[in-house]
């Protein structure tokens, strides 16, 4: 689903992979391993990957002086102008945004501050599982949801690019794209896009390395050259940064479904535990007695951590095993991202 997926990948690729490995060699390693970095030091910063966007209708200069061309060879192929937007959770990220009026089929310019401009065009149906060509030149195929396609080729002019959409079967009742629905169409692609890529595991050093070699391609910007313990250390940042953006986005689902009233949402929002099996067993460990005596509970606890249990198993035998007055409520579970518990703490 490259339309949505890209700018998931720009947001875990460039945020988790190198603007973080930044932040984390710039202030958790000794002074002279910053200067190692220095070099990086001007590249623009973000809190984590943004687990849901929105869209804001914006008209200013474009960062990448082609994108002018792109679009003007994209309206050549039949598309109409929708508008030009900018993204507040993705910093630098700018798109122009059109539809053909013919096929029903929407596209997407991406002006980005440090990727090279790319397009998709894509074709959307009524179950929001979509068809895309792209050329995006950091496609992943990994990254793409069940149930949709994308063809990927960075050298793809517009017009082949919509012949070869064209080309493609159609594989379900077809959702035309348009100014009226092309904002909230988009929004929600962009929350399941990132709710695949965030509900698969971790990822690991091997494949950090492999995320920054495709970016690193497309923009000419070298690769930071990180010792074992370096790469560590950026391997636990991403992993805390994926895990917030993933239960931010547990808790989008939550909220959507309708299992909580605004009033009692107010009440507990603050004091919510969110159960996974993306967490470490440690992590759901420490969960399951949040609201105990940590000590008195010790033994116990390193005996199921033995077992090694999943994470959701773990934390179950241990409130299992806890008087009902010291177990966490549980408040809903959510199919999606991933199968999640959410229970509220006494404190």
């Amino acid at each position: 689903m490259s339309l949505v997926m890209v700018l998931a990948v720009i947001a875990a690729t460039l945020v988790g992979c190198v603007v973080l490995l930044w932040l984390l060699l710039r202030f958790a390693l000794p002074w002279w391993l910053r200067r190692k970095i220095a070099a990086m030091a001007d590249m623009p910063q973000n809190a984590g990957i943004a687990a849901r966007i929105s869209l804001v209708p914006a008209v200013q200069a474009w960062q990448q002086p082609v994108t002018a061309r792109v679009i003007d060879d994209v309206r050549a192929s039949g598309f109409v102008e929708i508008g030009r937007f900018v993204v507040p959770e993705m910093p630098t990220m700018q798109l122009w945004a059109g539809c053909h009026p013919q096929d029903g089929v929407a596209a997407a310019i991406y002006d980005h501050g440090t990727m090279p401009v790319f397009f998709d065009l894509v074709r959307v149906y009524d179950d929001l599982a979509t068809c895309t060509v792209s050329t995006n030149p950091i496609h992943d195929p990994e990254n793409v949801p069940p149930g949709s396609r994308c063809i990927a080729d960075p050298a793809m002019p517009p017009q082949t690019a919509l012949e070869t959409l064209r080309a493609q079967p159609v594989a379900g009742n077809l959702l035309p794209l348009d100014a009226g629905n092309f904002e909230s169409v988009f929004i929600e692609l962009y929350a399941r896009s990132i709710d695949h890529i965030l509900s698969k595991q971790m990822p690991d050093a091997e494949a950090m390395r492999s995320v920054g070699a495709r970016v690193s391609e497309a923009t000419g910007a070298p690769v930071p050259e990180l010792d074992e313990q370096q790469m560590q250390l950026a391997v636990d940042m991403q992993r805390s940064t994926r895990l917030a953006a993933l239960q931010e986005a547990i808790v989008d689902r939550y909220l959507q479904s309708g299992q909580i009233g605004a009033r009692e949402w107010e009440r507990v929002r603050d004091r919510l535990a969110i159960v996974h099996d993306l967490l470490s067993r440690e992590d759901a460990a420490e969960l399951a007695r949040s609201n105990c005596d940590i000590a008195a509970i010790d033994a116990m606890v390193a005996r199921v951590l033995a077992l090694e249990l999943s994470p959701l198993d773990t934390f179950e035998k241990i409130t299992a095993a806890l008087p009902e007055s010291q177990r966490l409520r549980l408040l809903g579970e959510v199919d999606h991202p991933l199968y999640a518990q959410l229970y509220v703490t006494s404190v």
